[in-house]
């Protein structure tokens, strides 16, 4: 007797369109909570320490024996492009609960009728946003609703992958750049002033990566604006200083160092994050399966000879590093495990904790020792403001 098939579900359009919204940023709830409750300028300090991630890179040959340490690594490659190339079709919903009375309310179960809802990359509490119109983006400032900056129209026939600013703009208006990755070498990214609302500048990269065995273009997959500079990091992890040169950006620098983990891995996921004045690189990493995260690498940027530093220790820090955004806090005045990296596992959606003195990971539990899908941790009760390191 044959078994009979189970009928498939059918899925409504208006359903299917639902399922691709992704939550932004993917925080833990009570840290979204935490941060809905502060004053104003709190919680723009906050929105100003998320960063977006990187691409996962994968090592497109595996050397059958690795023992020589000073043996040159293969050439990495993109390996879940559906998640680098997703800004183009997938839409974000804001999910800050911000107080009310002082900030209109967002939630997973409201939407936010406005048309940016293809997000780029935030950048110093901004979001580069796009909508359907490929030509047309902005600079989104979430905790005021419907307010955002428009910037120069874009080329639809160049790909708009990934965005970040060169500072912040209410420091200096007219000192600050928009600089966009294409994901390609040709042009490899663009840049526009903020300030001055110019056209955008293309430019044409003409550098071969260091650390490409092929011999091909630099192509940068991530960024981070840093005191006025681009630090931008390629597909084979050569980090590139760009910086504006007689009204042209230029790469001015480029990284003897290759930015990968120090273990060889199936694959990883990067992000790059500024914390206490320093650019930190965070490393998730699949070392024994491609469907299981099992080790946590930190690493500082020495800007003397743009080296790598591996951290054994974050100090009073902690990291939330979740599936479109990473954030550094201050651990003592959030009251969260100090020293740690939470980590959010896509299979089962529930977080994680990676000690970095002890080198383990382990789930999150509430006070009675159940495993939770959100972290819970308890707040302490401080005259203090909240500060973000």
């Amino acid at each position: 007797m044959s078994r009979q098939k189970k009928k498939e579900k059918l899925v409504k359009p208006q359903e299917k369109t639902k399922s691709l919204l992704e939550p932004w940023p993917n925080l833990p709830q009570q840290l979204l909570n935490f941060m809905g409750r502060q004053h104003p300028d709190e919680t723009n300090r906050l929105m100003q320490n998320i960063c977006f991630p990187g691409v996962t890179k994968s090592w497109r040959a595996v050397p059958k024996q690795c023992s020589n340490k000073n043996a040159q690594l293969p050439w990495l490659e993109i390996s879940d492009k559906d998640h680098f190339f997703q800004s183009k079709t997938q839409e974000h919903t804001l999910t800050i609960p911000f107080r009310l009375g002082e900030y209109w309310w967002y939630s997973r179960r409201s939407s936010w009728d406005v048309p940016w809802t293809h997000f780029h990359g935030c950048s110093h509490g901004l979001i580069v946003a796009g909508g359907k119109d490929p030509a047309t983006y902005c600079l989104l400032i979430p905790t005021s609703r419907f307010t955002y900056r428009s910037i120069p129209t874009w080329d639809p026939t160049i790909p708009f992958k990934f965005a970040t600013l060169s500072s912040n703009p209410y420091n200096n208006n007219k000192a600050c750049f928009l600089m966009v990755l294409t994901g390609c070498s040709t042009p490899a990214f663009v840049v526009s002033n903020i300030g001055y609302q110019n056209k955008w500048m293309k430019e044409e990269n003409t550098l071969l990566d260091p650390n490409c065995s092929k011999r091909e273009l630099m192509q940068f997959t991530n960024a981070i604006g840093f005191e006025g500079k681009f630090y931008a990091l390629s597909l084979q992890g050569t980090l590139a200083v760009i910086e504006e040169i007689e009204s042209r950006f230029q790469i001015t620098k480029l990284s003897r160092s290759r930015a990968v983990p120090s273990v060889f891995p199936k694959h990883f996921t990067e992000y790059l994050q500024e914390s206490n004045g320093e650019i930190l690189l965070i490393f998730l990493i699949f070392e024994k399966s491609i469907r299981k995260m099992d080790k946590v690498e930190v690493f500082k940027l020495e800007m003397d000879d743009l080296s790598w530093l591996k951290l054994d220790k974050l100090g009073n820090r902690t990291l939330f590093v979740g599936t479109n955004y990473c954030m550094s806090v201050n651990a003592s005045q959030l009251g969260c495990r100090s020293n740690c990296v939470y980590f959010i596992e896509r299979a089962t959606n529930t977080w994680l904790v990676y000690e970095m003195g002890s080198d383990t990971i382990s789930p999150c539990f509430d006070d009675y020792g159940s495993q939770t899908i959100s972290p819970v941790w308890e707040e302490p009760i401080v005259e203090n403001k909240f500060i973000v390191r």
